[in-house]
């Protein structure tokens, strides 16, 4: 079993300025657009001007309560198919971790 597409909330969801926070089998991970701002009601254009940046940490820590060291980031573009290889990088964070 691995991180799906079908874990993580619709793309939709990062138009309005939120991050997704999850876990998997020891370690977390967070997505969220960068930056962080409410484009919902932006022209395309201006939103394909962000990213969707997915970080992950190990566990049993907070991401505010994990050393900045400990966390590794990816950035990916702001699309459907961003949030598809963002899945991805974060199944191949967990298998170089185990």
């Amino acid at each position: 079993m691995a991180i799906t597409r079908k874990d993580i909330f619709s793309f939709q969801f990062f138009d309005y300025g939120e991050r997704f926070s999850g876990s998997y089998r020891g370690m977390r991970y967070r997505l969220g657009r960068e930056p962080l701002e409410k484009v919902v009601q932006k022209p395309l254009e201006e939103k394909e001007k962000g990213s969707i940046r997915a970080c992950t940490w190990s566990e049993p820590y907070s991401f505010d309560n994990t050393p900045e060291e400990d966390k590794h980031y990816m950035d990916f573009p702001y699309s459907e198919e961003g949030v598809e290889k963002a899945v991805e990088w974060l199944n191949e964070e967990w298998n170089a971790r185990h």
